[in-house]
């Protein structure tokens, strides 16, 4: 627009130079021009595709409607865009303040089907069926229920950002399926287990273990040469026989166990 400017002042000062001081000078109009195009798959009704020139004093808001084709979607504008009212939008305007070269894109669409398991949803972009551009990037939020976690998304995930992350993207460039899988957290308990004298634990050893919930653990108790075990006390619930060496017990909460071995014997 500076030099569209400076060349109007110039052929005005031309003019006014030829003409002398008797003629009353006056501002050169010149037009502005907007060149309007588009991509495969549609093209723009109003006003046309093609240039068009506009006076410049006026600052012209032309309307722009872009028709996409059968079986295509319209996807933005692009170009010189400043003055667009709404680059997003099929059916928008443009203020003619400078020469300006716009196109409107179109892409076929692809759609996208979301679904969950139990345990939680897909809030973004939601769950069901979706259509998007070609190439568009769709942000994707795996929201988990109280005591749930998001696992992964499974399916047509090859576009997929990050397949293990519960907020991620993913850019469509074909129809595709996915889903959203939850788990149920999984508590962990601690487990002690101590030993008397006269023999020690072996399996899983001795001192603090943490365990996932759930989990039955073996348990070895080796005697020393000349003792005898005897049997586990404390926490002894949920072990399978408080009287046998060898051993489980499932982990249903913090347990502390000592492996009992007989105090009589002589121990080397």
């Amino acid at each position: 627009m500076k030099h569209k400017s400076i060349a109007v002042a110039l052929i005005t000062a031309l003019l006014c130079m030829v003409a002398g001081s008797s003629v009353a000078c006056t501002t050169v109009v010149v037009d502005y021009h907007l060149s309007i195009s588009s991509t495969e798959g549609g093209q723009v009704t109003e006003p046309g595709e093609g240039r068009f020139s506009y006076c410049p004093q006026q600052g012209e808001r032309v309307n722009l409607v872009a028709t996409p084709d059968a079986d295509y979607r319209f996807v933005n504008w692009t170009g010189d865009v400043d003055t667009v009212a709404d680059v997003d939008d099929a059916t928008t305007t443009i203020t003619v303040n400078d020469d300006y070269s716009i196109r409107a894109n179109f892409a076929k669409p692809h759609r996208i089907t979301i679904s969950s398991t139990e345990g939680g949803a897909v809030t973004t972009p939601g769950e069901g069926a979706f259509v998007y551009g070609e190439g568009e990037k769709v942000k994707l939020v795996a929201t988990p229920d109280p005591g749930y976690q998001f696992v992964n998304w499974t399916g047509d995930v090859g576009t997929i950002t990050n397949v293990n992350a519960a907020s991620t993207t993913i850019t469509v460039n074909d129809d595709y399926s996915i889903t959203a899988n939850f788990a149920k957290l999984v508590k962990q308990y601690d487990l002690t287990i101590s030993s008397m004298d006269g023999g020690s634990v072996t399996v899983p050893g001795e001192g603090t273990f943490a365990f996932d919930e759930g989990t039955v653990v073996n348990l070895v108790a080796e005697v020393d040469t000349g003792c005898r075990f005897v049997n586990w006390v404390g926490d002894v619930d949920t072990i399978a026989d408080v009287n046998a060496a060898t051993t489980t017990i499932t982990m249903n909460n913090d347990y502390s166990i000592t492996a009992d071995f007989i105090s009589q014997c002589i121990c080397p």
